[in-house]
């Protein structure tokens, strides 16, 4: 891949930090998706929770048969049927405890176009404000394998939030990290086949929130995605990689959050020491990205909390260096994504056993 293939954008993206542009946006078109990420990490580094809803789940094979114009037949057609879904992940000491996707019939999906507000089945989010802040309380409560449930009463109460304004100017998507840092809390339980309570977990740490709209499920034309997060004490780190997962020096862009104010960089980034995971995407383990004058981020995945055929999350050890001369450490969540893999019928066929479906446990 050339350089200019690696950093030519074909499509419009804009970022804000805007708890007004949170709300469900409604995009048409089968490429079309929306999707709300939470996510924290405890206050010791050894939990990591992430939860995302779909309008249009962009892992699900049937969205990519649907968005592809294809069918299992082997046929064309153009639909524009969504495929709504939570995804749930809950790990302890880098290793997976709980972790489920569920995919849902549009009929049980609602959301508000003036507020953030999201109820799908029986999972959902809403902004409240209570005597310690204002925040947004989420709630999963979806199957998982041999009959069980997994239930989350969760609490993301903003800490810096809503600190740019979305560009009025039309994009074809929209990155909006709206609530950059949050305190996090709550409880997350396993419930049996007979709804009785097997395990119960007690949650606190910092937490982030986002919201990506999009017309296209790539929404770069570089068709795969790296991105990840870190809380530090004085600060907090978003960063994106423009490239591809693989692609060694394409370029990035870092967000540092400090004192009420969000600043943008563009980075020089390398990404190096690639090895595959279990379904076999292959992820670097060590990503340096820089701004000379400005900080120096590294990267360093150690551990997979959810391996998939098209994503990975690990937890990173992450260092800032910034012109302060201090050096910051803490433990961060890394994401990779490839949509590009569900090409593959045996990938989309072993994918779909691991997404429950109308309310049913997936198969594993």
């Amino acid at each position: 891949m050339s350089e200019e293939q690696v950093n030519k954008p074909a499509t419009k993206v804009s970022f804000c930090s805007s708890l007004a542009d949170d709300a469900w946006h409604d995009l048409g078109g089968p490429n079309a998706f929306e999707n709300w990420h939470f996510d924290a990490v405890s206050d010791d580094g050894s939990e990591a929770l992430v939860i995302s809803f779909y309008d249009n789940y962009v892992l699900s094979p049937r969205f990519h048969l649907a968005s592809s114009g294809g069918n299992s037949n082997g046929g064309h057609v153009l639909t524009e049927r969504r495929f709504p879904a939570v995804s749930f992940v809950y790990s302890i000491d880098g290793k997976p405890v709980l972790n489920a996707v569920n995919e849902f019939s549009p009929a049980y999906f609602d959301a508000a176009r003036d507020k953030p507000s999201l109820v799908l089945d029986r999972s959902g989010f809403r902004v409240e404000r209570t005597e310690y802040g204002t925040g947004y309380m989420v709630t999963v409560d979806i199957a998982t394998v041999r009959g069980r449930r997994i239930r989350a009463e969760m609490e993301w109460i903003t800490i810096e939030a809503d600190l740019k304004p979305r560009n009025d100017e039309p994009y074809s998507a929209i990155w909006n990290i709206a609530v950059p840092r949050s305190d996090v809390s709550g409880k997350i339980m396993l419930i049996g086949r007979r709804g009785k309570v097997r395990k119960l977990f007690q949650f606190r740490g910092s937490g982030y929130h986002d919201h990506v709209s999009s017309e296209n499920v790539h929404y770069r034309d570089l068709q795969s995605r790296m991105w990840g997060r870190a809380h530090f004490v004085d600060s907090t780190v978003v960063f994106d990689r423009l490239g591809g997962v693989q692609d060694r020096k394409a370029s990035g862009t870092v967000f540092i959050i400090r004192d009420g104010r969000i600043s943008e960089y563009s980075a020089a980034c390398e990404a190096s020491e690639h090895r595959r995971d279990h379904w076999g995407l292959n992820v670097p383990r060590k990503i340096d990205l820089e701004s000379e004058g400005f900080f120096k981020l590294a990267v360093r995945p150690v551990s997979t909390v959810r391996s998939g055929f098209s994503d990975v999350k690990m937890l990173s050890e992450v260092k800032l260096d910034l012109k302060d001369g201090k050096t910051r450490k803490t433990v961060g969540l890394t994401e990779f994504v490839d949509p590009r893999r569900m090409r593959n019928p045996l990938f989309r066929w072993i994918s779909d056993l691991r997404i429950g479906k109308h309310g049913r446990s997936p198969m594993f």
